[in-house]
């Protein structure tokens, strides 16, 4: 046996050795990056709106509809991580774009970090996903940046460690309703603008579209017909009947991953202060004018500029585009990307039935210096403007 224990240890030393020097190397090349598996769990439960799939002991999947703030823990790490991201797909190409930058990393031990995804206020104070991130399999990022030293031998080093996270797959996300009321002795055709409608390869995340009385549950008026336009945008026809006059109803999009969220009451161990309503904390309604209502002799309130997510899109000849996707943008408004004025801007994809909106806008020159940084939006017609704050960058 001792003999036997003379041998091993020289091996043992060795095997110290040679990872030491490898690491020694990673570093001194300046950067160390790894694919380890680190497993991601709750570290407290997570509250998502009735109808959407709950969130499972053990598992991350349906996080993505999670009430505001979600806290995780992230086991096996190789080193004591000072920040942590996730990456997203936003647009089902495959390619994770979307940065998700979590805050209070606090290192419990040096096998276990705890992290929170922060609500992504004051845009989208109820979730702490962007809504073109739709879900499924994203990656989660644990890295440091060690500067030179007089303990450090090596010079300055970046490690990093990369692992897949099951976020799950997002409900259906109904931002608004428009018009937002309407006399529904008649028919009426409704725009609802939104998110996750569709899923990567164009399969229908909705299947149905409805109306809840605000005060009557139990009164529920289906969509005669929709239509899914994009992703973003429902083209929805209701006929809710002269009996509802006076009326108030919620609207929801529903699908095989859960319902839209448009929350009157908390649910059970939501955080406190999340808001109601949507992911941007507005109830969703349409209101039936009552039977004795006047006929309004005013014109109706000019749409806002609204915008739902950004991203950096590179040609091949290498131009830079920052693409804005959102609603109510027209010809003549003026935009700045973290105070910068872009050089050039195109206007596409028209809203339809509603000229001379559309849903995008490509920003194109200088966009790169006010990256990552807010978006601003005037409407010069209106005298409205927008905020949006995007967190895209140009990479080198």
């Amino acid at each position: 046996m001792e003999r036997l224990a003379r041998r091993t240890t020289p091996v043992i030393v060795l095997v110290l050795i040679a990872l030491s020097q490898t690491q020694a190397a990673a570093r001194a090349a300046g950067s160390s990056a790894s694919n380890a598996e680190c497993p991601v769990i709750l570290a407290a439960p997570v509250a998502v709106a009735p109808n959407q799939p709950a969130v499972q002991p053990g598992s991350t999947v349906g996080i993505i509809n999670g009430l505001c703030d979600v806290k995780l823990q992230i086991v096996g790490c190789l080193f004591t991580p000072t920040t942590i991201t996730i990456a997203c797909d936003g647009n089902g190409d495959g390619v994770a774009e979307l940065t998700i930058p979590l805050k209070d990393v606090t290192i419990v031990n040096r096998l276990l970090v705890e992290a929170i995804i922060p609500a992504l206020a004051p845009q989208l104070p109820g979730t702490a996903f962007p809504l073109a991130c739709c879900g499924g399999i994203a990656n989660i990022t644990l890295s440091r940046t060690v500067g030179a030293g007089d303990d450090n031998a090596f010079g300055p080093f970046t490690e990093s460690q990369t692992c897949p996270i099951d976020l799950g797959i997002r409900a259906p996300v109904v931002i608004s309703a428009t018009p937002s009321g309407g006399d529904c002795a008649i028919g009426q055709n409704v725009i609802i603008p939104g998110s996750c409608f569709l899923l990567a390869g164009g399969k229908p995340n909705v299947t149905s579209v409805f109306a809840v009385e605000q005060n009557n549950p139990g009164n529920v008026i289906q969509s005669n017909h929709f239509v899914i336009l994009n992703t973003n945008v429902i083209d929805a026809f209701f006929e809710f009947g002269a009996a509802n006059a006076g009326k108030t109803f919620l609207i929801f999009a529903s699908g095989p991953n859960g319902t839209s969220r448009n929350l009157t009451a908390l649910p059970p161990q939501a955080p406190q202060g999340c808001p109601l309503g949507n992911e941007q904390g507005v109830k969703v309604t349409f209101t039936c004018k009552g039977q004795f209502d006047p006929t309004p002799n005013d014109t109706p309130p000019p749409p806002t500029p609204s915008v739902m997510n950004c991203r950096v899109d590179r040609s091949s000849t290498g131009t830079i585009t920052l693409r804005i996707d959102g609603f109510n943008f027209r010809e003549g408004q003026r935009v700045t990307i973290g105070g910068v004025t872009p050089k050039k801007l195109k206007f596409k994809n028209a809203q339809d039935g509603n000229p001379p909106f559309v849903f995008t806008i490509q920003a194109k020159g200088k966009v790169c210096k006010g990256l990552p940084g807010p978006i601003v939006i005037f409407d010069p017609f209106s005298g409205l403007a927008t905020q949006f704050n995007c967190r895209a960058e140009c990479s080198n």
